[in-house]
C-alpha cells in the first residue's frame, strides 16, 4: 500500500484493536514545499498494533501516539490509553519524531520498536510532556536502531494549546521503566532531557550496548531517577 501526500495526519486509529500495517509506504514531502502535520501513522486509544516493514517519511512524527489532553483527560470515556504497539524492521526517511508520545496522550504501556533504521530524523524517542495534562509513559523499549538522528532521546515539556481551564494545579505526570538498547546512531545531541520534578518525575531508565557518535552529550545524571547505563559507548564529536 502506498499512501502520498496527504494534508494532515496520513492515517489516524482510533479506538481500534488488531491492526496490522504491513509493507506500507507513507511519503509526505518536507521540501521544497512542506506538508505540515501529515503524521504517518496516529495510534489514539488501541491495543494489539502492529507496523512491519513499513517505509515512512513525513514532514511530522512517525508513529504517534495519542489519547486525549487536557487537565482531566485521564478521566473522559473518549480517551483511554495504548497497549501493545509494536513497530519493527521499518526503514525511517525524514521525519520530527520516529517514535513519539504525545502531544495528546494519557497512557502509553508495552510500547515496542525495534530492528529500525533511520536515514534522517529530529528525535528518535520523543516524550512530549504537557503540563496541562495527566501523563504516563510505561514500558516502552526501543533496540537493534541503526542511522543519523538529531535527538537520540528527547524530553521536554511540551507547551502548544496549553490550558488548564480552571485546574489550579499543574497535574503530576509519569515517565518510567524505558529502555534503550543494542543501537548505532550518530546524532547532534544525545540525552536531550530536562529534569522537571514539578511537573513530571522520569524513573527506571536503562541504556545498554549503545554505540553513539554526537557534538553534544547532554547528559544530566539528575534527570531520571534510577537509571541503568550498561556498556554504553558515546564519542563527542571535536
Amino acid at each position: 500500500m502506498n499512501l502520498q501526500n496527504s494534508h494532515f495526519w496520513t492515517t489516524h486509529l482510533y479506538h481500534c484493536d488488531h491492526v496490522k500495517y504491513l509493507n506500507c509506504r507513507i511519503f509526505s514531502p518536507a521540501s521544497p514545499v512542506k506538508a505540515p502535520s501529515t503524521d504517518a501513522i496516529d495510534i489514539d486509544v488501541c491495543s494489539d498494533i502492529l507496523v512491519k516493514n513499513c517505509y515512512l517519511e513525513v514532514n511530522d512524527d512517525s508513529v504517534v501516539l495519542k489519547g486525549g489532553k487536557g487537565p482531566w483527560a485521564d478521566t473522559a470515556p473518549e480517551n483511554g490509553a495504548n497497549e501493545r504497539i509494536l513497530v519493527e524492521d521499518c526503514v525511517y526517511g525524514f521525519c520530527h519524531g520516529c517514535l513519539t508520545c504525545g502531544s495528546e496522550s494519557v497512557h502509553n504501556k508495552n510500547i515496542l520498536l525495534r530492528r529500525i533504521k533511520v536515514g534522517s530524523g529530529s528525535n528518535l524517542l520523543w516524550l512530549k510532556m504537557r503540563p496541562d495534562t495527566p501523563q504516563h509513559y510505561e514500558y516502552i523499549t526501543l533496540e537493534n536502531i541503526e542511522g543519523n538522528i538529531t535527538n537520540f532521546i528527547n524530553i521536554n515539556p511540551w507547551t502548544q494549546f496549553y490550558d488548564l481551564k480552571d485546574r489550579k494545579d499543574i497535574p503530576l505526570s509519569y515517565a518510567d521503566h524505558v529502555t534503550m538498547k543494542n543501537c548505532k546512531c550518530e546524532c547532534e545531541t544525545y540525552f536531550n532531557v530536562e529534569p522537571n520534578k514539578a511537573q513530571y518525575e522520569l524513573s527506571d531508565f536503562t541504556f545498554e550496548n549503545l554505540d553513539i557518535q554526537a557534538k553534544n552529550d547532554g547528559f544530566k545524571a539528575d534527570a531520571v531517577e534510577n537509571m541503568k547505563i550498561i556498556n554504553v559507548n558515546v564519542v563527542i564529536e571535536a
